[in-house]
């Protein structure tokens, strides 16, 4: 077996010499073939079958691993580069795209879509060579969290420094370890060497000899750095070369991060270079986490706040000059103007010009995969948090919080560290770097006490492992506890038992270390890293989520209550690649959290369907601003700054072909009782108004021809927390009755109302349904969720964020069968397409010719024993979920006062998705 990572990387470079060879180019590989290959090439090596799986697993990732280009929108303009690339001296490019062919760094599919996107993006920056014809260009790629986007901007930037770029700046977050990182990287894919000013010391990277032989000291062509890994920018460290405009044959390279001080500085040392006139440049200005400090949040939109205005300080240094922000979160950036319809493209760093989407290759590892609907590993890797850190660790504490002990589940989850790691090495993987995420808190002092708690229990964990792992191992309690938690996450599901990774135990915790990863503890310097890797348990807060990459992530453990959606998925530093681990990590989250995960994964999958529909429409990045600004999803989706001062907001949503739920309630009976009574009197009218249909499947009570007039005046007289009903006008609409209104006399006239119930009586004691109608036999009950979670005064449902049990739900009032197959239709058609197929939902939806109205009468529990809620026993819950046919009506942007309760929410999302606690970092 091959136990030893360098000989397993070894081995895979010979068989990849070997299988390249065979292939003779072609990039298609037939099934079983790689398996077959590494059984005829590796018989030199004595491989047994489990090396034998490893090495087929690496190399499907390379082979098989398949990436589409995205969708793109974009302002007219024509793109010059596909006719200027064949006079362009391809240097920097072509040595990137060999170094991660021929080192195995990326899969060959996904380097030619990195070619092809980047070919895409780089036509629509300004052509260097054209001094007359443009002065500024505004971008802005979508990428996802995790997904490798350094990848596709270092990419962009050795194109662009082959094309003629000269001052090529990257903005690279708020820390000194989100610099140091990103300086890393470019030096490894674009420099060619550590950028320190000491040659002594200097590394050459892999991607440097590509065209320079076999010689270890040789460097061919390089860029200047005007900052280094050891140094952020400064003018001293910038004019040791002699730096002045026009000096250099190759470009200057900054890697700064975004402090205005810092920014200040590289702006007056740009405009020194020419004593106060404006640079020739051009100037290509990358910006890392685009959506993060650069985005102006002053209440007055005429003040910069100072970051923003540092940045567009920066870009007016130079005569032409384009600015492209990356990010996987661009809410921020949609919203950068205020909430107005006219003059959303003049400010400075909206992306204008174009958007890319990116599309992540499919061995990645994202939200979906994870919280989806579908999502695979949702049941093996998403643990939900019991509420053992309610007196310990709450989710809501100040900094001067004493923590008491470590809550239980927060130890079961390093023993999981301890015992995932050792699978790894049992796997040959024991040098590869590995981590344990910890984040429960947004204060440092709290931070430091957690970690000190961690590193005790790290040392008992030693001790036990080295006294009684390979003894009597039944005879240590801390030993149990690792076999405790090895039975319930592992035993069974990977390929060794309890017996056959006790061996390996030692190895996996010997060299584990605890590290404070915040503006006070520091950062990770994995350059520095010994050849057997690096070992964290690292405890942070949103400072560590925000970028940063935890090599070998293996474990995380999250407290956080975060509002904003753009902060939540940054918080996920587990989403990435976890090439042949995937079935050992674990995900820890609160089962709020699990919910807001769900959601956010739902909303921005529909901002991603939206942008696809509306580039295959040949739609622009102000249309696509628009409309994301005018959404509740917008609204609730994005950090609250632009709402510090007004209420009054604008909104033209269009519901179409939606499935909308209101799966969070108010915890109040009172609440409860009016809706109940609303309910109630709606229910009375119903009757006499229209006509009840029996369902074939006889659970539910169905009404055809309900007057669009009866569920508006239900919906305007109801309770509901969430934004699609809960933001009011003056004239008392939410969002829901007045797209309805809109419509009323056409599309929406008449509506499908069904009432849904079960007739076995669950073992969770529902309560007798009290609307069957006369003469129906048997009893029946209410429907039950016993997923509900208490967030303050509300309560929500988190199992998918449904009140729904399912499409089912979706089918009342026309035939199933015609339904059903017209949304089969409409996935067939994507699929024929090879385009991303709408949710099962949205198929739904837009299969209807009417719309329907569900009310449910839940009782609600949770799993938590403990947790109450402010409901009457003896009487349902009531909510509501809306399914709306396609509109051919114009959606209407209208003027919307917030209500009191959204402003207090979304001052809580604002208070919440504020930085960590931390210090000056200059």
């Amino acid at each position: 077996m091959i136990n030893d990572s360098n000989a397993f990387k070894a081995v895979l470079s010979f068989l990849r010499v070997q299988i390249d060879g065979e292939l003779n180019g072609r990039i298609v590989v037939s099934e079983g073939y790689l398996a077959d290959a590494v059984g005829r090439f590796g018989v030199p090596f004595s491989l047994n079958e489990l090396d034998q799986g490893r090495l087929v697993k690496h190399l499907e990732t390379i082979y098989m691993t398949k990436q589409e280009d995205g969708h793109l929108l974009q302002g007219s303009f024509k793109q010059w580069y596909p006719s200027a690339k064949a006079s362009i001296d391809f240097h920097y490019w072509r040595r990137l795209e060999k170094h991660w062919k021929d080192n195995s760094v990326l899969p060959i599919e996904v380097v030619k879509s990195v070619d092809q996107v980047t070919d895409e993006i780089i036509g629509l920056l300004g052509n260097p060579k054209d001094k007359e014809s443009w002065n500024r260009r505004r971008g802005l790629v979508m990428g996802h969290v995790q997904m490798g986007k350094t990848t596709n901007y270092s990419a962009l930037i050795s194109k662009a420094a082959d094309a003629g770029y000269r001052i090529i700046i990257v903005l690279a977050g708020l820390t000194n370890s989100l610099r140091y990182q990103t300086q890393v990287r470019l030096d490894k894919t674009f420099v060619g060497k550590s950028s320190i000013s000491d040659a002594t010391h200097s590394k050459i990277y892999p991607v440097a000899r590509v065209f320079a032989g076999e010689r270890p000291d040789y460097v061919a062509r390089h860029p200047y750095c005007g900052t280094s890994q050891l140094s952020d920018f400064n003018s001293a460290f910038a004019n040791t070369g002699g730096a002045h405009e026009g000096n250099f044959a190759d470009p200057i390279l900054f890697v700064t991060k975004k402090n205005p001080k810092v920014l200040a500085k590289l702006a007056e040392w740009l405009s020194g270079l020419r004593q106060d006139q404006k640079l020739d440049g051009p100037m290509l200005l990358i910006d890392d986490e685009a959506d993060n400090a650069s985005v102006n949040t002053n209440e007055n939109p005429n003040i910069a706040t100072a970051i923003n205005q540092c940045i567009r300080g920066i870009l007016h240094t130079t005569k032409q000059s384009t600015y492209v922000g990356y990010t996987a979160t661009p809410f921020a950036n949609i919203f950068i103007d205020p909430d107005t319809t006219d003059g959303l493209d003049r400010e400075d760093l909206f992306p204008a010009d174009f958007i890319k989407s990116l599309d992540p290759p499919d061995n990645y590892v994202g939200a979906s995969r994870l919280f989806g609907e579908d999502g695979d590993l949702l049941q093996p890797c998403v643990c939900k948090i019991p509420t053992d850190y309610a007196d310990v660790l709450p989710v809501k504490h100040l900094g001067a919080w004493k923590v008491p002990r470590l809550p239980a589940s927060l130890l079961d989850a390093l023993r999981e560290y301890v015992l995932a790691r050792a699978v790894r090495i049992s796997r040959g993987d024991g040098n590869e770097s590995s981590a344990f995420l910890v984040n429960v808190s947004r204060f440092n002092a709290v931070q430091a006490q957690v970690r000190d708690f961690l590193d005790v229990a790290l040392a008992e964990l030693v001790s036990a492992i080295e006294s009684w792992s390979m003894a009597s191992w039944e005879q240590s309690a801390a030993m149990l506890e690792l076999k405790r938690v090895w039975d319930r996450e592992y035993e069974g599901t990977i390929e060794l038992d309890w017996d056959a990774v006790r061996p390996y135990l030692k190895a996996s915790v010997t060299p584990m270390e605890t590290r404070l990863v915040n503006m006070k503890g520091g950062g990770i310097d994995y350059e520095s890293a010994p050849p057997t890797g690096l070992h964290l348990i690292a405890v942070g807060g949103l400072a560590l989520a925000r970028g940063l990459t935890l090599d070998g992530l293996l474990v995380s453990y999250v407290l956080r209550n975060v509002g904003a959606a753009d902060t939540l998925l940054q918080m996920g530093r587990w989403f990435g690649y976890r090439p042949g681990f995937e079935n050992i990590c674990r995900v820890h989250v609160t089962e709020s959290l699990v919910g807001h995960f769900e959601e956010v994964s739902a909303s921005v999958e529909e901002l991603r369907a939206d942008f696809q529909r509306m580039a295959l429409l040949g739609k622009t990045p102000l249309e696509f601003g628009l409309k994301v600004r005018q959404s509740p999803t917008g609204i609730s989706i994005t950090a609250s700054n632009k709402m510090r001062a007004a209420t009054e907001i604008s909104l033209a949503e269009d519901f179409s072909n939606r499935h909308v739920q209101a799966y969070s309630v108010y915890d109040s009976k009172d609440i409860n009782g009016k809706n109940l009574d609303v309910f109630k009197t709606f229910y009375a009218k119903i009757g006499s108004v229209s006509k009840e249909q029996v369902p074939e499947e006889g659970n539910a009570r169905v009404w055809t021809g309900v007057p669009v007039s009866e569920v508006v005046r239900l919906l305007k007289a109801f309770e509901l927390p969430q934004t699609e009903f809960s933001v009011l006008e003056a004239g008392g609409a939410s969002l829901i009755a007045a797209y309805i209104e809109d419509r009323q006399k056409t599309e929406l006239a008449s509506w499908d109302v069904a009432i849904p119930y079960v007739k076995l009586r669950p073992a969770d004691g529902a309560l007798p349904f009290e609307y069957a109608r006369d003469g129906f036999g048997g009893q029946t009950y209410y429907r039950s969720r016993t997923s509900a979670v208490k967030e303050d005064d509300l309560v929500k449902i988190t199992k998918k964020n449904a009140v729904a049990f399912g499409d089912d739900d979706l089918l009342y009032g026309e035939d199933r069968n015609e339904v059903q197959a017209r949304a089969d239709a409409i996935k067939q058609r994507a699929v024929d397409a090879k385009v991303k197929s709408p949710s099962s939902a949205v198929r739904l939806a837009m299969s209807r010719t009417r719309p329907l109205l569900v009310v449910h009468l839940l009782r609600l529990a949770s799993k938590d024993k403990d947790v109450t809620f402010d409901f009457d026993p003896e009487l349902p819950v009531v909510t509501l979920s809306l399914v709306f046919p396609g509109t051919g009506v114009l959606c209407r942007e209208r003027r919307y006062h917030a209500t009191p309760r959204l402003m207090q929410l979304l001052a809580e999302r604002r208070k919440e998705s504020e930085s960590d606690e931390v210090l000056d970092d200059e």
